[in-house]
């Protein structure tokens, strides 16, 4: 994709690095010179301009990004404006991170649909993770079905255990198992290649599960 980040502060600096390492083409904006070129090694391309400015912000590839991500968080003005330019300018999709509740209603009364909170959201992932002892990462499907990845269980070490039985003994699908940094086992590709041979589970493998919550709960705690 072609991602536009407008801001380098921590949470726009980390996504634009995060997105870069995942091979998309991104082009994060700041006004501050230094922080564009603290991070032009880690991010794909970096520029400093003033996205306030309508004829500066006309510069950005408006019409050939697939997707515009203003990150600015402290300043409710700034974010508001670049967001209300970028409607003007016909951007095809705007996502806007929002502070509070008067932000996400002024973002909302100019058109802003798509909207994050990183600090809310990081708090609702540690609230739900607290429970869940050894998940290293969840993710939210829905409130009920999660993905979740973990280091192997011990009780799993060493055992040699089909994906198909797995889920009939746990009611959970194994998505992946991760070792030494690459992939070994991924559902997507096992069912390409009608793939069902067992699994042999080692340590310090990373085991990547999806299902409902209460099935989670019941294997971190068989």
């Amino acid at each position: 994709m072609n991602i536009v980040t407008i801001g380098l502060g921590h949470f726009g600096a980390s996504l634009a690095k995060v997105l870069t390492s995942l091979g998309h083409d991104v082009l994060a904006v700041d006004d501050d010179l230094n922080k564009v070129e603290f991070f032009k090694d880690t991010i794909a391309n970096t520029i400093c301009l003033d996205a306030t400015d309508p004829h500066a912000l006309r510069l950005l590839p408006i019409n050939e990004a697939d997707v515009f991500v203003i990150c600015i968080g402290d300043d409710f003005g700034i974010s508001v404006k670049v967001a209300a330019l970028l409607r003007k300018f016909g951007v095809k999709r705007v996502i806007c991170r929002e502070s509070s509740s008067i932000h996400l209603t002024v973002l909302n009364a100019i058109g802003i649909q798509e909207t994050i909170n990183p600090e809310h959201e990081m708090a609702r992932i540690l609230a739900q993770k607290l429970p869940l002892k050894g998940i290293q990462n969840l993710f939210t499907i829905t409130e009920t079905f999660k993905i979740i990845d973990m280091l192997m269980p011990v009780a799993l070490i060493g055992k040699k255990i089909s994906p198909i039985n797995f889920r009939l003994e746990t009611r959970l699908k194994i998505v992946a198992v991760k070792r030494n940094l690459r992939i070994l086992y991924s559902s997507a590709q096992a069912a390409e290649r009608e793939d069902r041979d067992d699994i042999e589970f080692m340590e310090n493998d990373t085991l990547v599960l999806a299902g409902e919550l209460k099935d989670i709960k019941r294997f971190l705690h068989s």
